[in-house]
């Protein structure tokens, strides 16, 4: 399998999913690449977005751990408005939950998609930004 990043977003919901494949983070260079990569999907986009991103197929090895962290920081605070994650092996939910405290990034992590989509739903109605679109969320 090779190395895939993917940027879907759901009309209906007004929200982006980002999905990986094969992404395996072993060092700095495949850092650089998938932050490359993910910003070139997110700046696609006329404003910050509301994402979900699947940590399937997203592995952080502890050689890309901390050099992950602050550049994962770094991309959601000048692309996203709120993030919420889902799924994931243990080890990278570990470096997404420390770089969190560390760097001040989102750290929420669900156990699926819907449950993700119903928190950050209800992070936005709670008096958040509006979404990307300014339709209101459903």
């Amino acid at each position: 399998m090779a190395w895939k990043i993917a940027f879907d977003y759901d009309e209906q919901h007004d929200v982006v999913t980002a999905t990986f494949e094969d992404c395996i983070l072993n060092n700095a260079l495949d850092v650089a690449r998938w932050r490359t990569e993910v910003e070139g999907h997110l700046s696609k986009y006329p404003a910050k977005v509301d994402l979900l991103i699947n940590l399937d197929g997203l592995v952080v090895k502890y050689t890309a751990g901390r050099v992950f962290g602050r550049e994962r920081s770094e991309v959601l605070s000048r692309y996203t408005r709120r993030s919420f994650r889902f799924g994931g092996d243990e080890m990278t939910k570990m470096f997404v939950s420390t770089s969190g405290v560390i760097n001040g990034a989102a750290v929420n992590v669900y156990r699926s998609r819907d449950e993700a989509l119903r928190a950050l739903l209800t992070d936005r109605a709670s008096g958040g930004v509006a979404p990307l679109s300014g339709k209101k969320a459903i």
